[in-house]
């Protein structure tokens, strides 16, 4: 794997919350706060959301999976047609993208642990007020999947 970024999120996942008195649900919360830090190189937050659409572009023809979130539905960026949520959660979706806000996640399986059968991936996630053109609210995340 030579993403930089991957890297860097999975140095500060394994790094974080190394202090043995943490209990787990804190060092979870600490290496979720070391994640987005690590994101926020590459987005940080304030940077110009044309910027932050080359970097998605590109993050794309690497193999991410990114899509966009608004206030009435959803679609595959850039050019996926706008889909309105199924009403068991357009209530809580709704309440996280006001009219005036995009948000955009960019996702990716990159590994796989063979013994385990489960597969890896990262998420970055990112906020755009509409008219401000610039980003806010970056998350990073890394996790696993499977049985």
């Amino acid at each position: 794997m030579n993403d930089p970024m991957i890297q860097e999120m999975e140095t500060a996942y394994a790094t974080a919350g190394e202090a043995k008195s943490l209990k787990h649900e804190e060092k979870q919360e600490e290496r979720k706060r070391a994640v987005s830090l690590a994101v926020q190189k590459y987005f940080p937050v304030g940077m110009r959301a044309e910027d932050a659409f080359k970097r998605l572009q590109q993050m794309k023809e690497q193999g991410y999976e990114v899509r966009e979130y608004r206030r009435n539905g959803a679609r595959i960026w850039p050019d996926g047609e706008f889909k309105p949520y199924h009403e068991d959660i357009r209530r809580s979706i709704q309440r996280r993208y006001p009219n005036d806000v995009s948000g955009y996640t960019a996702t990716k399986d990159y590994g796989m642990i063979i013994t385990l059968l489960v597969t890896k991936h990262v998420s970055v996630s990112f906020r755009v007020i509409d008219g401000s053109g610039m980003i806010s609210e970056v998350r990073g995340d890394i996790g696993t999947t499977g049985p």
